[in-house]
């Protein structure tokens, strides 16, 4: 297994002033200095910056002041229940999210944060460095500047603007549909894979970017082509972003949420969801405490809604998978659906249970759907407990929704997203997507979400 341990050492970086002793030598300000911007150490720097910007987006942090990308949009699917208190936290849970939602915000300007940082730091990279040609990090950051679009195609609603600075100016970006997005990711995972450092590639960056232009063409309905691109990545293939337990900026909040009685397991989440925990399917190690020993399962904060802790991250230190061999054969699997080959599809699936022996309790062969549906829903079944709590739920969800002639699977809302009376009053709203935040308001280019559908 390949993990990145960049993304620790970028946040370390941040907290240690250059030239300084050691972690504890405070003395210096937490800034690189004007004069070495322009140079090979400001590169590295910024670039090593921006994988952390990247990772504090995409899985939070342990203050419980940021929720990251995978737990919001966990929320919004049937993965995750509110069993805290926080009302824009619910909102989304409930599929209500209006865009004054200080989640939403966090959410967005983070992952825009991080998207124009890997962006200037593979810029100064090829600027700065002596010979940028001979290394892999500029690919590796453009890879990841990729995820963040498949990240927005996902998440949100068509209409995203993607800004940025020039100079002292900043230019304002335009509405983007949410196909100019997945177009968006495929360049920027192309021009990562056309890096000639990556001649000097273990595999790892390669694999990275492959997965990920896969993804996104998944994602556009473009799944013979995305099949063909991953069949050259190992199944034990991982590139994950790393967490430790200090500071709280650089802990898993997924782990935090999830063991803190914020966030709680979904279970056939508004009836329609999956059995994530009463399946007790090893991918998705979950269950309740009891804590005072009554033999009633304890509640998260809320007091209402039943905790049930999620054990697949242990600690605040672990880390999370942005992409991995596990999804490169799902993405085959699902070519495989889509050109009506439910054997081999099958077959697939089967081999990828029969390459982790270690799952307690082993994971038992499936039988070949009688049909494509019956296919869909053994694909789709499989995407989310093998790739549980990484942010590609949302991304499945809105794909079942759509119409059959944009790759999706044309279900109804009401079979696929939480839908009905909510476990704390009320009912359920009508999001399948994130608006845009108020605060995208003061692009005079953005309207808003130019529709809401998936």
């Amino acid at each position: 297994m390949t993990i990145s341990r960049r993304s620790l050492r970028a946040a370390l970086l941040l907290l240690l002033p250059l030239g300084g002793c050691g972690l504890l030598d405070t003395e210096q300000p937490n800034i690189i200095d004007p004069g070495e911007i322009n140079s090979p150490e400001g590169a590295i720097a910024l670039r090593e910056g921006a994988i952390a910007d990247f990772a504090f987006a995409k899985d939070g942090d342990g203050t419980q002041g940021d929720d990251g990308l995978i737990l919001a949009a966990g929320l919004l699917t049937d993965e995750f229940v509110h069993s805290t208190t926080p009302p824009s936290q619910q909102e989304v849970d409930q599929r209500t999210t209006a865009n004054i939602n200080p989640t939403l915000s966090a959410v967005y300007r983070n992952l825009h944060q991080a998207r124009r940082g890997l962006e200037v730091a593979a810029d100064a990279l090829r600027e700065f460095l002596v010979a940028p040609d001979d290394t892999p990090d500029i690919a590796e950051t453009l890879a990841l500047a990729g995820f963040t679009y498949v990240y927005f195609g996902e998440s949100f609603c068509s209409g995203v603007p993607f800004s940025r600075v020039s100079g002292d100016s900043l230019i304002f970006g335009g509405p983007e549909t949410t196909t100019q997005m997945f177009d968006r990711a495929v360049a920027v995972f192309d021009a990562a894979l056309a890096e000639p450092g990556l001649a000097n590639d273990d595999g790892t960056i390669t694999n990275l970017a492959t997965v990920g232009r896969a993804r996104a063409l998944v994602n556009l309905g473009r799944f013979t082509e995305a099949a063909a691109a991953v069949a050259t990545v190992p199944t034990e293939f991982v590139y994950a972003t790393e967490h430790a337990e200090s500071p709280l900026r650089l802990q898993n909040a997924i782990w935090s949420y999830t063991n803190q009685g914020l966030w709680s397991v979904a279970d056939v989440e508004g009836g329609v969801g999956l059995p994530f925990f009463s399946a007790l399917d090893p991918r998705v190690p979950a269950d309740t405490l009891d804590d005072d020993g009554d033999g009633v399962a304890d509640t998260g904060l809320d007091l209402i809604t039943t905790q049930v802790n999620l054990f697949k991250y242990p600690d605040a230190t672990a880390a999370v998978s942005v992409a991995d061999g596990v999804e490169a054969r799902l993405i085959e699997a699902e070519a495989q659906l889509k050109a009506s080959d439910l054997g081999g599809m099958t077959t697939t699936l089967n081999d990828l249970r029969a390459a982790f022996p270690d799952l307690d309790p082993p994971l038992d062969p499936l039988s070949t759907p009688g049909d494509d549906v019956e296919g869909a829903d053994l694909l789709f079944a499989e995407r989310a407990f093998w790739l549980y709590a990484t942010g590609h739920r949302l991304g499945d969800m809105r794909r079942l929704l759509r119409p059959v002639s944009a790759g999706g699977y044309a279900r109804l809302e009401n079979t696929v997203f939480p839908n009905g009376a909510y476990h704390k009053g009320g009912t359920y709203g009508s999001d399948v997507n994130l608006p845009l935040p108020i605060e995208e308001q003061n692009n005079p280019n953005s309207v808003g979400c130019l529709d809401r559908l998936p």
